[in-house]
Parts: structure tokens; C-alpha cells; sequence
């Protein structure tokens, strides 16, 4: 059985008082009688004195043991405060030896290693860790020791769900004569602070190299822009910042900027809103605008195109078409009221115009349906009748290749109706400025009334010859 330490200095005492009382008796006992009473009060007086002294000392210790076990109370109740809140905090916090053993370690710092529940106390991280990472550990450890005082280290812990980056305070702890006794950690998780530090270094770079111009601003000012839109505008980023940016919209696009910038406040996004911007050269530029807002601060942000030369290129397209239009209006009047089929088709042999002339040679009203390819339509006979025209020969085809073609004699003969007309065909190409066939043309002439004409003529010469007195001799049909 265990006795406490009140236990044993109180037996201690009791035992003490019980030798003392003893040793009186014994000695008055065999004091002879004739002794001077003096020396009876003498012997007397000094085992009370003994006896006091006793007393004295054991309620000394008995104090000085109160006073030390409420100490070691204060100091383990310290200990738990202390304990409990290191153990509350988000840092992990560690106290090492000189020699690497642990002291101190709170439940942050334990859990960084694999086995959460191990008692690190009073071991090294070389008794758990593999020795290059303990061999690291350690050397950061002694630079403390070395420099004396506080440093502050970037360390990359590995953790059971990996890697992670702490920013690592040490400090040295020092006792009475100023000697290192031990090294103090506190260290902060900074991965996901790290992780963010660079993301934003990415967006910033991606912000600055962006072509586009980024916009972040106020309801009344620049708060961050990109060297783009310095670039588009003239004005340094200074410049940009120190004004509101009303003063760089063209005045007639103010009121136009701020209704649509009272529906970015209501959460409405803003999408190819256009407006033009007063360039520092005096200029006026177009730019076009997607917005959103934050709904929470207010902040806009932009991503701002240039669309200076593309409205430009529109406007002299529609230009161009409107002239185009009228152009075409012309030739089509100019067509309708020539004698001749006209048929114009591009370089994918569709027919894109046609007169009504040609409509009504085709007998086809749509000029789309109309093929360029004649022997779509028609039997192509040479003027003979009987051997076919070839197809290449055809002054649309030749058109196709560059050639010019003029008057070509042909029958066309309906596939269906069989009925034949006597055409002269033409064909030539339309080129452009940089000598690249576009499209061609193709005339039909239609000569069969002439040709029949003609026959009739010369038939009624024939019959007027025996009349006035010449012989009567056939003549070879004209076709």
C-alpha cells in the first residue's frame, strides 16, 4: 500500500515526539536526587524546546507541502489551459528538445502524421518519419538554434491526404542563463492561401495579356483595367483611373450607358451593348460591351471589343450591296428589254439570272431550274441535224475556261416536244479585279424565223425562174 508524503511526515512526527518523551523519562529516571533543581528545570526546559522545535519543523513541512502541491495543482491546471488551448487553434504548434524530442504537441500538429492517436512525446521524428524527411525537419529545426531567434519558414509537409505548404514561425526557448533548451513551432496551413496567391498570379497574367480589353469598375470609376485598354484608348492606366469613366464616353452615348448600367445594378447582363469611347487622339472608336455585376458589392465587369473597323466594313458592304441593288436593277432592265435569251450562271454552273426571253426558251419560269448545261434541256445538233453538238464545245463551257465564244450556229431540240430551233450561242467570262473568273455569260439568239425566211425566199426564186425564161434547176436546201 502507497503513503502519501502528509502520511509519512505525520508518523514521522509522532514517532519523533514519542522518542523524545522517552528519552526525558529515561534521563529524569536516572537523574540522582541530589541534582540541583536548577538542572532538573534545565533538562526539563530542553525537551520542551525539543519538543517544540518538533512541532515547528512538522508544521514547516506540512506547509511548505500545501504550498507545493498547490503549486503542482496551479501548474497542471496551467498545463490543461495551455493544453486546451493549443489544442483549440487552427495552428499546429510543436516544442522540441535540442536533441528533437517532442515536449509539447497539440492535436493540429498530431494530425498532420498518419497515426493520429500515437503519443509523440518524448520521441524524434526520425522514430516515425522516413529519414530524409526527418533529416529536413531536423536541419530547420537546428537554423533556429544557430540564428538565435525567431525565423519564419515555407515547409512542405507531407500529410495523409498529401503535400501541404505551412508558414512555419520558430523560436527558441531559452531558460534562466539564457541558454537554448528547446525550439517552439507554430505553423500555419497556407495551401489553399498558396493555391490562391497563384491563381490570381495566373488571372492577372491572363487580365494583362488578355487581347480583349477587361474591365473591373464602380458605378462611376475604373477600378482595375488591362494594358489592352490603354492600348485601344490612348490613355495611361493612370489616366483611366483617376477620372470617372463618363468623361471618356462620347456625349451623345451617356444616357444610353447609364440606363444600361441601371440594368446591370438589377442583375440584368449586359450583351454586345454598343457605344462609342473619345480616344485621347481625339478619335471616336466603337466598342462593344458584355457585362455582369456583382450583386452583392456592385462591381461591374466588362470584356470590351473594338468593333470600330468591323461597323466600318459593314457600312461600306451595305453601301456596296445598295449599290449592288441598283446595279442589278439595271442590268435587269437592260436584259428584259434585249431581243436575246441572256443567261448568267457562276463558276458552280448555277444559273443565277436569267431574261424572259431565256425563261420562255426554256420554258421554265424559275431561273434556278434553269441549267447551264444545255443538253439538260435540248438534243444539241449541229445545223445539219443529225450529229450531235458536243458538250464542251459549248461557248459555256469554253466561258468556264476563260474563252470568249461568238455565235455559235446549233439546233436545240426539245426532249420532249421534239420541236427544233436555229440558235447562235455566245458566251464570255466575267472576271473580277484579280483576274478570277466569277461568273459567265451566255446570249441565245434565236434564228429560226430568219433561216425559214430565207427558204421562203429562195423558194420563190425558184419558182419565178421558168417565168422569166431561165430552166428550172433544184436547188440545195439552205438550212
Amino acid at each position: 500500500m502507497k503513503v502519501s508524503i502528509e502520511r509519512k511526515i505525520l508518523i514521522g512526527y509522532v514517532v519523533n515526539i514519542i522518542v523524545i518523551i522517552a528519552l526525558g523519562l529515561i534521563y529524569w529516571r536516572q537523574l540522582p536526587l541530589s541534582t540541583s533543581k536548577l538542572w532538573h528545570w534545565v533538562s526539563l526546559s530542553l525537551i520542551v524546546l525539543s519538543l517544540g522545535m518538533l512541532t515547528t519543523v512538522f508544521f514547516i513541512l506540512n506547509a511548505q507541502l500545501k504550498a507545493k502541491m498547490q503549486s503542482e495543482q496551479e501548474l497542471h491546471k496551467n498545463k490543461n489551459l495551455l493544453q486546451s488551448i493549443i489544442d483549440n487553434t487552427t495552428n499546429a504548434i510543436s516544442v522540441k528538445k535540442i536533441n528533437g524530442e517532442y515536449l509539447l504537441v497539440n492535436k493540429q500538429y498530431q494530425s498532420l502524421f498518419e497515426d493520429k492517436e500515437a503519443d509523440l512525446i518524448g520521441k524524434t521524428n526520425a522514430d516515425f518519419l522516413p529519414k530524409d524527411i526527418a533529416d529536413r525537419y531536423r536541419s530547420a529545426d537546428l537554423d533556429v538554434v544557430k540564428a538565435g531567434k525567431d525565423i519564419q519558414v515555407e515547409e512542405l509537409i507531407e500529410t495523409p491526404e498529401g503535400a501541404h505548404t505551412f508558414l512555419s514561425v520558430k523560436f527558441p526557448l531559452k531558460d534562466t542563463s539564457n541558454r537554448v533548451y528547446a525550439i517552439g513551432t507554430i505553423s500555419t496551413n497556407i495551401t489553399e492561401r498558396k493555391n490562391l496567391s497563384e491563381s490570381l498570379k495566373a488571372a492577372d497574367a491572363f487580365f494583362n495579356m488578355s487581347i480583349d480589353s477587361l474591365v473591373v469598375a464602380s458605378q462611376d470609376k475604373f477600378i482595375k483595367t488591362n494594358p489592352s485598354l490603354s492600348k485601344l484608348l490612348g490613355y495611361s492606366n493612370e489616366e483611366l483611373l483617376s477620372k470617372p469613366y463618363k468623361s471618356f464616353i462620347f456625349p451623345e452615348d451617356v444616357a444610353s450607358t447609364e440606363e444600361e448600367i441601371k440594368k446591370l445594378k438589377k442583375g440584368t447582363n449586359l450583351i454586345n451593348f454598343k457605344n462609342r469611347w473619345l480616344c485621347k487622339d481625339g478619335s471616336v472608336k466603337w466598342l462593344s460591351w458584355n457585362a455582369a455585376a456583382d450583386k452583392t458589392t456592385g462591381t461591374l465587369y466588362a470584356i470590351v471589343t473594338d468593333i470600330t473597323e468591323k461597323l466600318k466594313l459593314e457600312d461600306e458592304k451595305e453601301n456596296t450591296l445598295n449599290a449592288l441593288y441598283q446595279s442589278q436593277q439595271q442590268l435587269n432592265m437592260i436584259i428584259e428589254n434585249v431581243n436575246d435569251g441572256v443567261l448568267v450562271a457562276n463558276t458552280n454552273k448555277e444559273v443565277i439570272l436569267a431574261n424572259d426571253v431565256a425563261n420562255a426558251l426554256f420554258e421554265i419560269e424559275d431561273d434556278s431550274k434553269i441549267s447551264i448545261n444545255f443538253s439538260d434541256h435540248f438534243k444539241v445538233l449541229f445545223p445539219d441535224e443529225k450529229k450531235i453538238f458536243p458538250a464542251q464545245n459549248l461557248p459555256a463551257e469554253r466561258a468556264l475556261n476563260g474563252e470568249i465564244t461568238e455565235n455559235v450556229d446549233v439546233i436545240l431540240k426539245n426532249l420532249e416536244t421534239n420541236e427544233m430551233r436555229r440558235v447562235l450561242l455566245s458566251g464570255r467570262p466575267i472576271i473580277d479585279n484579280e483576274n478570277h473568273i466569277v461568273a459567265i455569260v451566255v446570249t441565245i439568239k434565236d434564228i429560226s424565223r430568219y433561216k425559214k425566211l430565207e427558204e421562203e425566199l429562195e423558194q420563190k426564186k425558184l419558182d419565178s425562174r421558168p417565168k422569166i425564161g431561165f430552166k428550172n434547176t433544184k436547188r440545195k436546201k439552205v438550212k
